[in-house]
């Protein structure tokens, strides 16, 4: 338990550390967040979200369209088919018209910073907050019900449009229901009857997530920052086994990648590991190195798992353990590259490259820089 407690002090002071880097204005900024929708790219960071073509770079809009030093965005928005939905440190859920960026409503209910990415399934959305809330809003910002954990909510939700999932620094990963009647609802701190009382299951994993879980073919994988990797059954809530390299403590910031034929997941140290998605079994006798830190989720291509290490190395590794450079980058990276077009888009948040765009190969095809 001791252990337990230092790892989350450290944590909370590396978020800290990270989160409170300068733009080029000098103002106090936030790690990244990245969407990809189609050609159309949404990224949240400092104070304001931009929406940008990532066929060519150029700007679509920004919110709000002058920077406000009160705000502050850290999660990677939200995207629907007419809404863009972005959580900021002031507490605030906005709803932002796809097209233009306009606000078209704002959600102020929460007591605490949107850190976890929020999920919209159908008309519905789902924002985690470090309040050890999660709120349950329809698409025009009506507030439908909420859930309380025992730690703040970092994480971004999952849904089968069946079920909601939820994993929380808390320890637990919980199955919610979508919908809820007034019946099944018990007043909340404000008086009304919108809290769920009970999950549908909850499994006890031990230990914080910080990082965002993956669903595939029913089933849940979800890191924890004690660096262990669990697969978690949705319909029961099973924890169906878990993988764990020896008793080290290392962290796990990123989500899993998650393929027919290996789940990828890397740490804190560097280390990159491979296991089966049926049984957790170890496919590589030893983990990767991949040269420093992975703090970024990977993603998966055609030639394999791609990752971005905290220095700036982006490289493919497939099943075999046979690493494929794509290119190295003097530039830190924390946010989690996307593909869009066979394109890969990452932010490394400098002051002369806040967004960017390269290809398979490397070659920079475009890069983004806001004007004052």
């Amino acid at each position: 338990m001791k252990i337990k407690k230092i790892i989350l002090i450290v944590l909370i002071s590396m978020v800290a550390g990270i989160v409170s880097g300068c733009t080029s204005t000098g103002t106090a900024s936030s790690w990244p967040g990245i969407n990809v929708d189609g050609e159309d790219g949404y990224f949240a960071y400092g104070t304001q979200v931009f929406a940008i073509d990532v066929k060519n770079g150029s700007l679509v809009w920004r919110y709000p369209s002058e920077a406000d030093a009160k705000l502050q965005f850290y999660a990677a928005p939200a995207v629907s088919e007419n809404q863009v939905i972005a959580g900021s440190y002031l507490n605030t859920l906005v709803a932002l018209n796809r097209a233009n960026g306009t606000e078209e409503w704002a959600f102020s209910q929460a007591d605490d910073r949107y850190i976890g990415t929020p999920l919209v399934v159908n008309e519905f959305i789902f924002a985690p907050n470090t309040d050890k809330y999660l709120y349950a809003l329809s698409s025009s910002g009506d507030f439908l019900w909420t859930f309380k954990t025992e730690g703040p909510n970092w994480t971004k939700p999952l849904s089968d449009k069946n079920m909601v999932y939820l994993a929380s620094m808390d320890h637990n990963l919980y199955a919610l229901k979508m919908e809820y009647s007034s019946n099944e609802l018990a007043l909340d701190k404000n008086g009304s009857r919108t809290l769920v009382s009970n999950p549908f299951w909850k499994v006890n994993l031990e230990t914080a997530v910080v990082a965002d879980p993956v669903l595939s073919n029913g089933k849940i994988y979800v890191a924890t920052i004690d660096g262990k990797l669990h697969c978690v059954d949705t319909e029961s809530g099973k924890l169906l086994w878990s993988f764990s390299d020896g008793n080290q403590y290392r962290s796990v910031w990123g989500s899993p990648v998650v393929t027919d034929e290996a789940v990828y997941f890397g740490d804190e140290t560097g280390n990159l590991f491979a296991v089966s998605p049926v049984d957790g079994s170890p496919i590589w006798p030893i983990p990767y190195s991949a040269g420093a830190s992975i703090i970024a989720s990977g993603v998966e291509t055609d030639e394999g798992a791609l990752f971005v290490t905290e220095e700036g190395r982006v490289f493919l590794i497939n099943v075999d353990k046979e690493p494929k450079p794509v290119v190295s980058l003097d530039m830190v990276m924390y946010a989690s590259p996307k593909l869009a077009d066979g394109k890969i888009v990452l932010a490394p948040a400098t002051k002369e490259k806040l967004f960017m765009a390269i290809d398979l190969d490397g070659k920079e095809i475009w890069s983004f820089i806001p004007s004052k």
